[in-house]
């Protein structure tokens, strides 16, 4: 046992047996057995690449929401319509990881015959991590977006009530020489999930980032918890956030877009979230050699800019997040103590092993 005030070491787990455990568990909580490796894919990705609050950690979440009836358990997909360029999907209170991946790969497919490739999902929930999905566009040598709109933690610009989310989003492109550009974000100062990681470590937030209920700018992560979070950029991200709404709830044509969006952690309620995956081939611009030289050439001449004071390098986009999975998966992703304590927990309900 850990001595007073000194925290528990991590528990280090290797990637391949996180995502078997992951997907046994989902398993054993009624998934198919495809939607839960293809879930387990999505949450082992963020733990590799450092984005605990997206992993494993959300494994016991998703297990309620099956139990409670708010997402199905196994993914029943309906195409609702489906043109060249674009196409409809209705998820049916499905996982979003599971219509997701089917939505960017059909947007995909659309984009090898037409350059250009487009899916839209309504009637699923939150994504985890959006960065996972462009990179099966990268995989097919083509670029990628995914946008997953969410419940109301905004106001629009000059406003006081939350009736827009911050639509989390993420682009990504192929490189040659270098690893590929992923930018994984939203249209917040700062995220639900990083206001949360700062009350965790008891840090203060940043200034100009949230408001308390009262409207007032607070540091505090518990008064903007309780309020909300400022577009990013002011009238620049609470503009693009809502123009992302049309391109998810409103062009989806979901049952809920908007304000009237819900969160996960009503664990018996359908979220009726919408999804948007863009597929771009650019063989149809130019030869893929090609595009990929100019990639390279764009993160070399951008990062050729001499570093400010206390900054020991560049990064390109996304950059961190692949050197980061390559040390975890050499040695292993670092699980703190409670997080590992919860999933012992939640395997020994379902009668699941925990990784020796």
């Amino acid at each position: 046992m850990a001595s007073p005030g000194v925290r528990a070491a991590p528990t280090r787990v290797r990637a391949d047996e996180l995502r078997t455990f992951t997907a046994r568990v989902l398993e054993a909580a009624g998934a198919a057995p495809d939607d839960a490796m293809t879930m387990a894919d999505v949450l082992v990705w963020s733990d590799l690449r450092g984005i605990a609050k997206q992993g494993v950690l959300r494994l016991r979440l998703a297990v309620e929401r099956m139990r409670a009836g708010g997402t199905r358990r196994t993914a029943s997909l309906a195409t609702v319509r489906d043109t060249t360029g674009l196409a409809v999907i209705d998820a049916r209170d499905s996982w979003a990881p599971v219509v997701g991946v089917h939505a960017m790969r059909t947007a995909i497919a659309k984009a090898k015959t037409n350059g250009v490739g487009a899916a839209v999902v309504r009637n699923t929930t939150f994504a985890f991590a959006l960065g996972y999905y462009p990179t099966l566009a990268i995989a097919s040598r083509m670029i990628g977006l995914a946008i997953n709109d969410c419940l109301p933690v905004m106001a629009p610009w000059g406003g006081t009530t939350k009736t827009l989310g911050n639509q989390a989003f993420a682009v990504g492109t192929p490189a040659g020489r270098h690893q590929p550009l992923l930018l994984d974000t939203a249209n917040s100062a700062i995220t639900w999930t990083a206001i949360h990681e700062h009350a965790e470590r008891g840090d203060a937030l940043p200034e100009g980032v949230a408001v308390d209920p009262a409207g007032r700018p607070t540091t505090d992560p518990a008064a903007a918890l309780a309020g909300r979070v400022l577009p990013l950029g002011g009238p620049k991200g609470s503009g693009l956030a809502m123009l992302w709404e049309v391109l998810t709830g409103v062009l989806a044509g979901g049952e809920r877009f908007g304000p009237r969006v819900v969160g996960p952690d009503e664990v018996g309620t359908p979220q009726s979230t919408s999804l948007f995956m863009l597929a771009i081939d650019p063989t149809a611009s130019m030869p893929y050699e090609r595009f990929t030289q100019r990639v390279d050439a764009l993160i070399d001449e951008t990062l050729t800019s001499p570093t400010e004071p206390g900054t020991d390098r560049l990064y390109a986009p996304g950059e961190r997040g692949y050197l980061t999975a390559a040390q975890r998966e050499r040695d292993g992703i670092p699980i703190p103590a409670a997080t590992a304590r919860d999933l012992r927990a939640l395997a020994d309900e379902l009668g699941v092993s925990w990784p020796a």
